[in-house]
């Protein structure tokens, strides 16, 4: 406010310039005069973001995940599989161990 009078300066600020004004308001004049900042000029901010880069990055990000999913998916598949293999020769192992004492037995 400026005497009384409301102006905003903000649509005369090139949008490539915002964010860093932006963040001066921010730092300078603390979260109630950003936010009214940010109200005045969102339109300007938002005409400089590319949809189209944004999107793809997001694909990207997203992409990455998968990758990161599929290799701990493979890890602990590789996990359970040698979990599997370990029970199986132990469970072979007692086999034998009871087949053994049951001939034992059988003997005497």
């Amino acid at each position: 406010r400026l005497q009384g009078i409301d102006h905003v300066v903000y649509g005369d600020i090139s949008p490539l310039h915002l964010p860093e004004v932006l963040s001066s308001i921010g730092r300078s004049h603390g979260q109630g005069e950003l936010y009214n900042a940010l109200k005045s000029s969102i339109a300007g901010v938002i005409s400089t973001v590319n949809v189209k880069k944004c999107i793809q990055q997001l694909r990207d990000y997203h992409e990455a995940k998968i990758a990161e999913h599929r290799a701990e998916v493979q890890n602990l598949n590789a996990k359970l599989a040698a979990m599997e293999e370990k029970e199986e020769a132990e469970g072979y192992a007692v086999d034998d161990e009871i087949e053994s004492r049951s001939n034992k037995r059988r003997r005497k």
